[in-house]
This record gives C-alpha cells, structure tokens and sequence, in this order.
C-alpha cells in the first residue's frame, strides 16, 4: 500500500472576540467566525462554570465530579460532591478549607488571654495523685 503525502497547512485567521491574528492547521473558508486558544479556553471555562458532571472513572470504578471552583477558577475532579454555598458557589475542599482557616482565625482575635492570677490558680480543683499500693 503507498503511503500518501502528507502537507501542513496552515492559515491565518483574526480572531472574532480579541481580534489577535493567528495560524490554523486548516484551511478557514471565512465563513465563521474563529477564535485563539486563550478566547476558547475563556469561552469553555464560562460555559461550565456553576454546573456539577458526575462522570464515570472505569480506573477507580467509581463515579467522579467535574466542575470549576468559582473560588480559584480551577477544574477541578473529586470523588466528593463539591460544596455549593448560600450564594450557589462552588467550592473545592482546598479553598474551603482555607476559607474555614480564615474564619476561624477571626473568630479568635476577640480572645483575649488575661495573665493568670494566684488567686485563679486556687480556685481550681487539684489533681489527686493515685498512691500505688
């Protein structure tokens, strides 16, 4: 069998959204509109941005959710459905728990430890020691 040649071809195109000029490794009939990898990637990143897909994993034999944290803005894969809060964000287990460290760093500014006094110290109940018989 004769293998046939193969050629590259590649065209130049504008971008519809930035308006960038770039190359396509196909023949673009100017018909439609075309956008750079940075306008897709936004594009397809927008679209699934607030939405859960539970996929099937056949390595792990498991189902897995796919979604984007509107928190750091990365895709994210978890085997754990992913926290929704009051506002309908979603959350990954990493920007939540950041969130709660957060928190409860705030809620323990309004701690104030005072010195402890003698009279503090004797008003404690004192440990019994267990004589060994």
């Amino acid at each position: 069998m004769k293998k046939g040649k193969t050629t590259l071809t590649s065209t130049k195109v504008v971008c519809a959204k930035c308006g960038k000029d770039y190359f396509v490794s196909f023949v673009a009939d100017g018909h439609r509109d075309y956008y750079c990898d940075e306008c897709l990637k936004e594009m397809h990143k927008s679209r699934k941005e607030g939405k859960v897909k539970k996929v099937f994993d056949p390595k792990n034999e498991k189902y897995m959710f796919e979604f984007i944290c509107d928190i750091c803005g990365e895709f994210r894969r978890s085997f754990y459905v992913p926290k929704r809060e009051k506002d309908g964000k979603l959350w990954c287990k990493e920007c939540l728990s950041k969130h709660t460290a957060e928190e409860q760093k705030k809620s323990r500014k309004n701690v104030r430890i005072a010195p402890a006094s003698q009279a503090a110290k004797d008003s404690l109940p004192l440990k019994k020691e267990e004589d060994d018989e």
